[in-house]
């Protein structure tokens, strides 16, 4: 589990994992040059538990931080946790002998429910179980969780691990690339709590969100056709380097334009209505006049959230626009 400023959410993330079902594990905890009161935390439940393992390091960025989780792992199999989220009690028990079972796959995750910052559940999101789903899925979404993830570590380090690259990317980055090697697969259980907090709904998280994804695809197809990999050319992201080593126009502004409706769409259903409206309306922004499609698919979804929490008359406003986009 990586962390950085996490305060807030820690304890009860830590405490899930420390609750497990599965009790014979090594908690490896990489607090990554935290400011706030995250060391202290760490320290008083590692003085307790003998499982817990912290390094603390200068601030080196997520994907260093699970880098150096994973190296730091004694164990054959890596569980993946976000120190905001919430395991339930039997996930590492279950994805365990799973695992156990099917020693092709590589990589296992699993069902998540989403709760808003003061733990209410609000939604539960199932993920396409076998491999062959899984794959077909990544050509619109990241079909695995990474915090409800386990990953044979072999598999892992036949990879280049996590990329600084891609930040917000590095999940579906780096399950196309175990799946060069690997089979992939969810179990059908909720494995986490997953918590959408307003920190998450800004449009720039978003969109490096969204250009990341586009890279990880563009880089799993290059490998596919025996071409080098692009992302390993680049040094930082942005809209430009991805024009440049090969993505198109059209599929940027899809790929933007689909992220921000999904965290729009999932911060209203967590009730940041504010925030859900402001990436609502920058999805519509980003919509090109000629792509009718890309603009009535953010309205299709903006119908659908106000549909779903009631307000009938905004919903047939927003199916009006689908249907004149």
């Amino acid at each position: 589990m990586p962390v950085r400023n996490g305060e807030q959410f820690l304890a009860e993330a830590v405490e899930s994992i420390l609750a497990q079902s599965l009790a014979d594990f090594e908690f490896v905890v990489v607090d990554d040059g935290s400011t706030d009161a995250t060391g202290a935390i760490l320290a008083d439940y590692a003085s307790r538990d003998s499982r817990m393992v912290v390094h603390r390091q200068a601030s080196a960025g997520g994907p260093e931080a699970r880098n150096r989780g994973y190296r730091l792992a004694s164990a054959p199999l890596v569980a993946n946790m976000d120190a905001d989220d919430v395991a339930l009690p039997g996930r590492l028990a279950r994805q365990h002998d799973f695992m156990a079972q099917h020693p092709n796959v590589g990589a296992v995750g699993g069902a998540v429910s989403f709760i808003d910052a003061s733990g209410r559940e609000f939604g539960e999101w199932q993920y396409p179980l076998a491999d062959a789903e899984i794959r077909c899925a990544f050509a619109h979404t990241t079909p695995l969780a990474q915090p409800a993830t386990m990953v044979r570590k072999d598999a892992f380090f036949a990879t280049v691990g996590y990329r600084r690259q891609l930040p917000l990317a590095q999940d579906v980055d780096l399950w196309l690339r175990i799946a060069d090697k690997h089979e992939l697969a969810n179990v059908p259980e909720v494995m986490i709590q997953y918590r959408i907090h307003p920190g998450q709904a800004t449009v720039r998280r978003c969109e490096v969100g969204a250009l990341g994804s586009l890279a990880a695809r563009l880089s799993a197809r290059a490998r596919a056709e025996g071409r080098p990999d692009p992302v390993d050319a680049i040094d930082t992201l942005d809209r430009e380097t991805l024009l440049r080593v090969g993505a198109t126009e059209d599929e940027v502004a899809s790929a933007v334009v689909h992220y921000l409706t999904w965290v729009a769409k999932t911060t209203g259903r967590a009730g940041y209505k504010a925030d859900s409206e402001r990436l609502f309306l920058e999805a519509q922004r980003r919509a090109p006049h000629e792509s009718r499609e890309l603009a009535a698919h953010v309205h299709r979804q903006h119908a659908r959230l106000h549909r779903e929490q009631g307000r009938r008359l905004r919903s047939a406003l927003e199916s009006l626009r689908a249907t004149l986009a």
